[in-house]
C-alpha cells in the first residue's frame, strides 16, 4: 500500500511541476518529451607526408591528434547531427558529401546535419570541388590538394564522420539540457584596432595584447564562454559543448606540424574534468586571436578554458528542451568586383541555417564573421540563449562584417573577403528571418 501510495505521490509532483523532475533535490527538465543525445569520436589525423596548405612542403610531424567529433540529437520524432572537424573549415564541397553519406547511413535528413570545422590552421583545408576559388586559395591551397596523400585522406574523412554519426546515434540515452558561462576575456584580443581616423590597424600577432601604441582604441571582444551540457539521467556528463570565438592559431606560424591547436588541448581537457565527451563550437572570430602564442601555449591555454568551462557547466541551469526544430535559408551573394575577374563568378551561394532545442538555439554561418556580426545576431535575436556559430557549413564568402568593413580597412577586408560591404547585412538579416521562424512555430 505504501509502495502504491508513493508511485501516486511521484506522479502527482511530476504532473505539479509541469513536467519537471525532482531528482537529488534539483529541478531537472524532463527527458519523457523525449530529447537522447549521443556522441562519438574519430581519429582524422592525415598522413605527415601530407603538404601544408601554407608552406611549399610536408607536415611532416604530428604534434598531437586532429578529431572529428559528432554529437546526434533526437526528441523522438527526428534527428539532428552535428558534426565537429578540426580543420581549416567546412566547404560546400565537402559538407555536401558529407551530409550525402551521413544521411544515407543514417536516415538523417541532410538539412538536419550540421557541420563546422573549429578553423584550425594547423591541418588541412576540407576538400574543394567545382566552387570558385579566391585568389589566395589558387596557390598553395590547391597544390596541397592534388597531392596523392589528400585525395586518400579526403575519402577517409568522409568515411570516419560517417562512422562517427553512426556510432553518437547508436549510443544515445535520455539527456537533459544545461546552460552555463564562464569569461575568458584575458586570451582573446580583437586584431583590428582602430586609428583616430575611424581605419583599422591590422595586429594579427601584437607585440603585447595588453598595451596598444599609437593612441590606437581597442576593438570590441565579447568574452563569454558558453557550455551547453548534455547530461543523462543519473546527473552525469553525456556530452558537453562549449562555444568561444577565438582563432585556432597558437601554434600556427611558428610551427608547421599537424595539432588540433588550443581547441584541441581544451577539448581533451575539459572531457577528463567533466566526464563524458566534450565538442567545441567556434564563435564568430574573424577579428580575435589568441592572446599569446607558441607551441607550449597550446596546452596551457586549452588548460585554462577547459577549467572554465568546467566551472561555468557546475553552475549550469536547466532549459527546457522542447522539440527539435531546424531552419535554413539560401543566399546569393555579390561577390567584390576586385576579384570577381580572379574567381570567375560575380556570385556566391551561402547557407545561413539554425537549430532550436526549446530555449536554446544554435545559429550556423558560413565562412569567417567578424565578431560583430554574432553580437548583431545575438542581440536581435528573440531567443535569449543564441549561440552564433562561424565557419560552418560551407566557406561563404570568407571574411565578413558589417557595412562600412571596406572602407575601415585592414586584413579582414582585402582579398580573403571575396562578399561587397554589403555581405555581412544580408547575412544577419537571413539569421534574422530563420530565428522568427522558429521562434512562430509552437513550443
Amino acid at each position: 500500500m505504501k509502495t502504491a501510495t508513493a508511485k501516486i505521490g511521484r506522479a502527482v509532483r511530476r504532473i505539479l511541476l509541469g513536467g519537471w523532475w525532482v531528482l537529488g533535490g534539483t529541478l531537472l527538465p524532463a527527458a519523457s518529451g523525449g530529447l537522447t543525445a549521443g556522441a562519438a569520436a574519430a581519429d582524422i589525423t592525415p598522413d605527415p607526408a601530407m603538404p601544408n596548405w601554407t608552406v611549399p612542403r610536408a607536415y611532416a610531424e604530428v604534434h598531437d591528434a586532429l578529431q572529428v567529433r559528432a554529437v546526434v540529437l533526437d526528441d523522438g520524432g527526428s534527428k539532428v547531427a552535428l558534426i565537429g572537424w578540426d580543420l581549416l573549415d567546412a566547404r560546400e564541397f565537402a559538407v555536401a558529401r558529407v551530409r550525402r553519406e551521413v544521411a544515407a547511413a543514417t536516415g538523417i535528413p541532410a538539412e538536419r546535419i550540421m557541420v563546422q570545422a573549429t578553423h584550425n590552421h594547423a591541418g588541412p583545408k576540407s576538400e574543394m570541388g567545382p566552387e570558385p576559388l579566391m585568389p589566395r586559395e589558387r596557390g598553395l591551397s590547391a597544390t596541397a590538394q592534388r597531392h596523392p596523400t589528400y585525395r586518400s585522406w579526403a575519402d577517409r574523412l568522409v568515411r570516419l564522420t560517417v562512422d562517427a554519426v553512426q556510432r553518437a546515434d547508436a549510443a544515445r540515452v535520455p539527456v537533459t539540457l544545461r546552460l552555463g558561462r564562464a569569461t575568458v576575456g584575458e586570451w582573446i584580443f580583437n586584431r583590428r584596432p582602430l586609428r583616430p581616423d575611424g581605419t583599422v590597424q591590422s595586429m594579427l600577432e601584437p607585440a603585447d595584447p595588453t598595451v596598444l601604441p599609437n593612441g590606437l582604441r581597442f576593438g570590441p571582444v565579447d568574452p563569454t564562454l558558453t557550455v551547453i551540457g548534455l547530461r543523462g539521467m543519473d546527473g552525469a556528463a553525456v556530452a558537453t559543448l562549449f562555444h568561444v570565438p577565438i582563432h585556432p592559431v597558437v601554434v600556427y606560424g611558428g610551427y608547421k606540424g599537424l595539432s588540433a591547436d588550443w581547441p584541441g588541448a581544451a577539448t581533451e581537457a575539459l572531457a577528463g574534468k567533466v566526464g563524458g565527451a566534450a565538442m567545441f563550437l567556434q564563435g564568430c572570430a574573424g577579428d580575435l586571436v589568441p592572446s599569446r602564442r607558441g607551441l607550449e601555449v597550446a596546452a596551457k591555454m586549452g588548460a585554462a578554458v577547459a577549467e572554465r568551462a568546467a566551472a561555468a557547466a557546475a553552475k549550469a541551469v536547466p532549459l527546457r528542451s522542447g522539440p527539435l526544430r531546424t531552419a535554413a535559408e539560401t543566399l546569393v551573394l555579390p561577390v567584390n568586383p576586385e576579384v570577381r575577374a580572379v574567381m570567375k563568378t560575380e556570385t556566391l551561394t551561402v547557407e545561413v541555417g539554425a537549430v532550436r532545442c526549446g530555449e536554446l538555439v544554435l545559429v550556423f554561418l558560413p565562412g569567417e564573421p567578424l565578431q560583430e556580426i554574432g553580437t548583431a545576431i545575438q542581440t536581435a535575436s528573440p531567443f535569449f540563449h543564441t549561440v552564433v556559430l562561424g565557419y560552418a557549413n560551407g566557406r561563404g564568402v570568407g571574411y565578413f562584417g558589417l557595412p562600412g568593413g571596406k572602407r575601415q580597412g585592414g586584413y579582414e577586408m582585402t582579398d580573403v573577403g571575396a562578399g561587397t560591404d554589403e555581405a555581412g547585412r544580408l547575412i544577419v538579416e537571413a539569421a534574422g528571418r530563420v530565428l522568427r521562424r522558429l521562434a512562430a512555430e509552437p513550443p
